[in-house]
Parts: C-alpha cells; sequence; structure tokens
C-alpha cells in the first residue's frame, strides 16, 4: 500500500524528468538518502547523482478516524462489523543529490513544475504498476487517489531532518502526500439486520 503508492509517484516523476533528458543516467528512484555513499550498501544502493524519494515521517488523518465501521451483507443478511480504515499522510523528502549544484537547482525546479501541474494521482491518470520484487502482488491498490501539497518546513525543523539523516544538507523539498488507505478485508464480528422497531411505552395517567 505504501509501497504502491511511492513507487506510483517515482514513475510518474521519473517519466517527466526524461521528457527533458537527464545527464550521466541520472533518474529518479526510492531510497534513504542517509545512505548516500556509504561503501558498504554496495554500488546497487549508491544514491549519487539521482533524484531520491526518501519516507521521513508519516502521520494519521484524524480527520477521516470516525469513518463507517458496518455494512450490510446482502448474501447472509447480516450486518458485518469492521475497524475504519486508517488514511495516513506521508512526509516524502525529494533530494537531488547531483554533483553538479546548478544540475541540482534545475532539477528541484523541474520537480516543483511537475508537482504544480499535476498534484493528484489516481488509478485512472497513472501508469499502473506490476507486481514485481519491487511491489508484491499483496501490496497492490485496486483504487486510490494520493494529493500532493508542497511541505516547507522551519529552518529548525529542516536542520532537525538533515541531523536525524546524518548528512550534509542537499538541494531538497518536501513535500504531503495524503491520503494512503491502509486496509484489511478482515471482519470483526457479525450480528442480525435490524429490520423491526418496537415501541414499548407506558403512559402513566394522572
Amino acid at each position: 500500500m505504501i509501497v504502491h503508492a511511492l513507487h506510483v509517484l517515482r514513475q510518474e516523476l521519473d517519466t517527466f524528468m526524461n521528457s527533458f533528458g537527464l545527464e550521466n543516467n541520472d533518474e529518479v528512484q526510492l531510497g534513504n538518502i542517509a545512505q548516500l555513499d556509504i561503501p558498504e550498501q554496495g554500488p546497487a544502493n549508491n544514491l549519487r547523482n539521482k533524484i531520491v524519494i526518501s519516507l521521513v515521517n508519516i502521520r494519521e488523518e484524524k480527520t477521516l478516524k470516525n469513518g463507517q465501521f458496518s455494512r450490510r451483507n446482502d448474501t447472509t443478511l447480516r450486518t458485518e462489523y469492521f475497524n475504519p480504515p486508517v488514511f495516513l499522510n506521508l512526509y516524502l523528502l525529494i533530494t537531488a543529490s547531483q554533483s553538479s549544484y546548478t544540475n541540482a537547482l534545475i532539477y528541484l525546479s523541474r520537480i516543483v513544475s511537475f508537482f504544480q501541474e499535476k498534484n493528484v494521482f489516481t488509478h485512472e491518470n497513472t501508469t499502473a504498476i506490476v507486481a514485481g520484487p519491487d511491489v508484491p502482488a499483496t501490496e497492490l491498490m485496486d483504487e486510490f487517489k494520493l494529493m500532493l501539497e508542497l511541505y516547507s518546513p522551519s529552518f529548525e525543523e529542516q536542520n532537525h531532518i538533515w541531523g536525524t539523516l546524518g548528512g550534509k544538507q542537499l538541494p531538497s523539498v518536501m513535500y504531503l502526500a495524503r491520503l494512503v488507505e491502509v486496509k484489511r478485508a478482515s471482519t470483526q464480528a457479525t450480528g442480525g439486520l435490524v429490520e423491526e422497531i418496537k415501541l414499548n411505552a407506558k403512559v402513566k395517567l394522572q
């Protein structure tokens, strides 16, 4: 679910960036920017000269917490009770790790322009993600809607972010991805349908 959402954004952004022709085989990929240039990670995990999407925080969307928790099953004619889905907001740090500072700034401008032009991603307006090693079939979502908005951390927050990542600050921009829905199709309990309501009121005459 989360991995599917991030791969959708990676794929869409990568297609857009490649329309300009990236230099030095630059590409958009998911990765932990804190692992930039760590030798023991191996060449396959080298994030240098890439546009890196890193998940740095997750928060629940509390305004949608009190959702529906029951439904009618027309097959069994019973009421099914379930826990409502959890809606997540993903805080994404998009870093341009190019050796050329000028190229990094150019890429940041293009990233911002892309999400300004297209900030809503659904299963209908994006290229389908195929199950594979990066996205297991169990993580694929049949339907989804992601809304991207620019997030501007304060200087203090930005310092904490890069301090936590353990590296020097690189040209980057943050986005808030709403709403990633996480749910399992499991029924917690069942009960009979309410078909008739009887009122049993006693009136006391004076």
